[in-house]
């Protein structure tokens, strides 16, 4: 949920069922008694399909969407999870996979993907809330990495097309299927017409 949404931990440990609005297909981050989001913003979230299916899956046991497992304390497990047990967990399938991070590494990983496969920056905002000036400074740099390397990627591909005596459309020599020779074959019957 982390990676699909951008939320903060803080966030998905106060998202209640109330907030999971399935008729709109949107989460909502809105303040709680005793708890508002950081800077106070409110906002809504779409759902992706593979979140929307989660929550769907999930038992409604308590208000609280995600708890913590069931515990002496609190058996029933209708409890809301810890930041230090949450990031316990993540740490130990992290250690599994020989990888590093942390909570809020999936926070950043969506913003930096949303920015590198073309969402307007202003709605990049709207989903994750206040983001600091300088952070999307560096986030548009990263998209902007990814976009220079994509355009080097084309470039290389149509170098090795023309090396290999073909044209930058894909078409034979000859010329019978390039779009060029089948757009201005169009245009020459539609000048016919027209005469």
């Amino acid at each position: 949920t982390l990676a699909d949404t951008g939320l903060r931990v803080g966030e998905l440990r106060h998202l209640t069922w109330d907030d999971v609005d399935m008729d709109r297909n949107v989460l909502h981050i809105r303040p709680k008694e005793g708890w508002q989001p950081k800077t106070g913003d409110q906002r809504s979230i779409p759902m992706t399909q593979r979140v929307r299916a989660l929550l769907l899956a999930l038992p409604r046991r308590c208000k609280w969407v995600f708890t913590a497992a069931p515990s002496q304390k609190y058996p029933k497990g209708d409890h809301q999870f810890s930041d230090r047990h949450l990031l316990a967990a993540l740490k130990r399938v992290l250690k599994k996979l020989k990888l590093t991070g942390h909570v809020h590494t999936f926070r950043h990983a969506f913003i930096s993907h949303a920015l590198t496969q073309g969402t307007p920056e202003a709605i990049v905002r709207q989903w994750v809330g206040h983001v600091d000036a300088e952070v999307i400074k560096l986030y548009t740099h990263i998209a902007d990495v990814s976009s220079q390397a994509a355009m080097q990627r084309l470039a290389g591909a149509n170098n090795q097309e023309l090396q290999h005596g073909g044209h930058l459309d894909g078409a034979k020599n000859d010329g019978k299927d390039s779009a060029q020779t089948q757009h201005n074959h169009g245009r020459d019957k539609n000048d016919h017409v027209a005469k």
